[in-house]
């Protein structure tokens, strides 16, 4: 069988591991977006059911109206799943190169 390589496995390892590092500095950014978001959706509710069921709607139609506070949490949360994307593509990557 034919093998078709594009890049070397060094070029792969890079991205990889500039992949990893991506995912971990928007995991950083991510989780204070979300403490805040959380802490100011949670922050207008008298109860903890009133508060559970607010947190669970996090993503209501004014989710991306700039200065909402479910635009922090609704970003927070996006970029909490584009970094696990991030940190898991280059984990694969690097994987291959070792193989």
């Amino acid at each position: 069988m034919y093998e078709v390589r594009v890049f070397d496995r060094r070029t792969v390892h890079t991205i990889g591991t500039l992949s990893i590092a991506s995912g971990v500095a928007l995991l950083v950014l991510s989780i204070p977006a979300i403490l805040l978001g959380t802490t100011a959706v949670v922050s207008r509710t008298k109860t903890a059911g009133e508060a559970l069921d607010t947190v669970l709607q996090s993503v209501p139609p004014n989710a991306f109206v700039l200065g909402a506070s479910e635009t922090t949490l609704t970003l927070g949360l996006l970029g909490l799943g584009a970094s696990c994307w991030l940190m898991g593509f280059g984990l694969l990557l690097q994987g291959r190169t070792e193989g």
